[in-house]
């Protein structure tokens, strides 16, 4: 298996220069996903410790990978945390990555910068990291960090009304990069219930994303499947946090889902208006 892994991340970086101006998504586990686009690299939840006997971590050449900032994971602009449970989110090595990359940015859910601020030696990084606020219900916000344009919704995490507290973020990021831009939708663990998503249906219709990132959840509800197809705006979805055990369902819905760590899709590039 670590072979098989180190095979694959072997091709993808041989693939690194010339992919150098074409937007992509790679699969690195769980939730975790690199987008990029030119100089602009965007990493979702690439650090956590729990995988609940189901599902996959990073695989330690990708983790040793991603630290030592070797292709595809070099010059990464942003870290983005979409919330702060154990299979999405590990304080002590967001820090750690922080610490020794001060260029890159992390955004993430106040939830989960309180908890790595509160670590020992976490001071110095308090300049690279923006820090959401987002109530229940509160209106989308929008911002730029590094030439990054991101809205933020807070969107109750999956099993609503329970885990009511937790700051699940559904964040639609927008890389620019000569001319061409590259919107990516990364939903976390969020709650397949269109309640949640038509009250900021304008907001969705104002940009569209050339991806959606949904859970694979999703897929297996009438709801889940119209949020994807008629409310977000997006051009295709590929689902995520899939177990290492692949439900029959999934196999058989005829939708688009990582699985292997390496996995890669192309994107089309918009251009800038």
């Amino acid at each position: 298996m670590k072979q098989l892994i180190f095979l694959i991340w072997t091709i993808i970086c041989g693939q690194s220069l010339a992919l150098a101006h074409q937007s992509s998504i790679t699969y690195v586990a769980n939730e975790a996903v690199l987008i990029t686009n030119g100089d602009k690299k965007v990493l979702f939840d690439p650090f956590f410790h729990q995988a609940f006997g189901t599902y996959q971590l990073v695989p330690a050449e990708t983790k040793q990978a991603i630290f030592s900032a070797a292709p595809p994971f070099d010059k990464l602009t942003a870290i983005v945390i979409s919330h702060a449970h154990g299979d999405h989110f590990a304080a002590d090595e967001v820090l750690k990555y922080m610490l020794k990359h001060p260029t890159t940015q992390l955004i993430a859910p106040e939830q989960a910068v309180t908890e790595l601020m509160a670590l020992t030696g976490a001071k110095p990084i308090l300049t690279q990291v923006t820090s959401v606020k987002l109530a229940f219900n509160q209106a989308p916000k929008t911002f730029e960090v590094a030439g990054l344009m991101i809205d933020a919704v807070r969107i109750p995490h999956a099993g609503w009304p329970s885990r009511a507290e937790v700051e699940n973020l559904v964040f639609r990021v927008t890389l620019n990069n000569q001319g061409t831009s590259t919107t990516v939708m990364h939903m976390g663990d969020a709650d397949p219930d269109d309640d949640h998503f038509l009250p900021y249906k304008d907001h969705w219709q104002k940009r569209v994303s050339d991806a959606a990132l949904p859970p694979y959840w999703f897929y297996f509800s009438a709801e889940g499947r119209d949020i994807l197809t008629n409310i977000l705006n997006v051009k295709n979805s590929i689902g995520i946090h899939v177990p290492i055990k692949i439900p029959d369902r999934l196999k058989s819905s005829g939708q688009d889902y990582f699985s292997k760590p390496g996995e890669l899709r192309k994107l089309d590039e918009s251009h800038e208006h």
